[in-house]
């Protein structure tokens, strides 16, 4: 009875071991794809790349020398990014000239393919793929969530990847032949949207006069492009003079001012600062579109100074 009972797991034992021997396998795992930090204002096109490693497996006995890998990925092209209700246009592909796009034999459209050999004298090969991705230029009007760096992202996995496999010894299989998925490999893909803004003035120009007996007005402006949802603050420095609530111009060649004021609205109420000396700053939200904000400058009635030409220089500053 005991002999009979060693004889039986003996058998088991030997019958089992082919089964695990023999096995034919491949599995695949990805690395995520990152933009990094990305400013849609700039409206530019960014790149970013990935990896999916992809590793087979010989049992010492195999007959056949070679695996046909399809790496499958779901959805269509083009894909977004999303956060909320908002959402980023993007697409991955299996070339660096970002022509190929990566897809799927279940959507008809192509898979990552590859090929490997079973190594001389070896059982396992892995095999890097590169994964390239690129964000479509011109989305200007991308927002940020509450006026702070804001993810967007998608994310890949469960019945989104596949990765497809047929082993063979003399002629690959097409893609579209290996449909049955032995596993998937999730990832993710993202990129983080920026605050940002940029900012550019005109000039503004008295009239040339011989008295300043009565007021003389002018008027630029200051354009301000910022990422849509970003809040933003621009203030106006005290010139040659220090003093936002005290403006002067300086004569050329010195020996002369002439005292003005620069106002954010059109009947010369707000004084347009940096918030002292009862000035206010102008502010608002961004769009991700230019916005014009008018400067209203104003150069009261006064002692007239020494003829000549008279400038100030104002530094506005974008806080944001």
């Amino acid at each position: 009875m005991i002999l009979k009972f060693a004889l039986q797991l003996l058998l088991v034992t030997l019958l089992a071991l082919p089964c695990e021997v023999n096995a034919q396998t491949c599995s695949a795992s990805a690395s995520p794809v990152s933009f990094g930090s990305v400013s849609p204002i700039a409206r530019t096109a960014v790149t970013a790349t990935g990896t999916v490693n992809v590793t087979c497996t010989w049992p010492a006995t195999a007959t056949d020398s070679y695996v046909k890998v399809c790496l499958n990925i779901g959805g269509t092209s083009p894909r977004f990014l999303v956060n909320g209700s908002a959402a980023m246009q993007y697409d991955l592909y299996q070339d660096a000239a970002h022509s190929v796009a990566w897809g799927s034999v279940y959507y008809g459209t192509p898979p990552i393919s590859l090929t490997l050999a079973r190594p001389a004298g070896g059982t396992h090969l892995t095999q890097t793929v590169t994964v390239y991705g690129q964000l479509a230029s011109n989305q200007p009007t991308i927002p940020t969530v509450g006026n702070s760096s804001t993810v967007y992202a998608q994310t890949f996995g469960g019945n989104t990847t596949s990765v497809n496999y047929a082993f063979y010894q003399f002629a690959a299989p097409p893609c579209s032949s290996i449909t049955g998925s032995a596993g998937t490999f999730p990832f993710t893909a993202s990129a983080t949207v920026i605050n940002d803004c940029y900012i550019n003035a005109t000039n503004i120009s008295f009239t040339s006069v011989g008295a300043l007996g009565t007021s003389l007005n002018a008027n630029g402006s200051i354009t301000a492009q910022c990422t849509s949802g970003d809040a933003w603050r621009i203030a106006l420095n005290g010139g040659s003079s220090g003093s936002v609530g005290g403006r002067t111009m300086q004569r050329s060649g010195g020996g002369g001012t002439v005292n003005y004021q620069l106002y954010s609205d059109a009947s010369h109420t707000v004084a347009w600062g940096d918030g002292t000396a009862s000035t206010t700053a102008a502010s608002g939200v961004g769009t991700g579109y230019q916005q014009i904000i008018n400067v209203y400058g104003v150069v009261p009635p006064q002692t007239t100074p020494a003829p000549g030409t008279y400038s100030d220089t104002i530094t506005a500053t974008i806080s944001f």
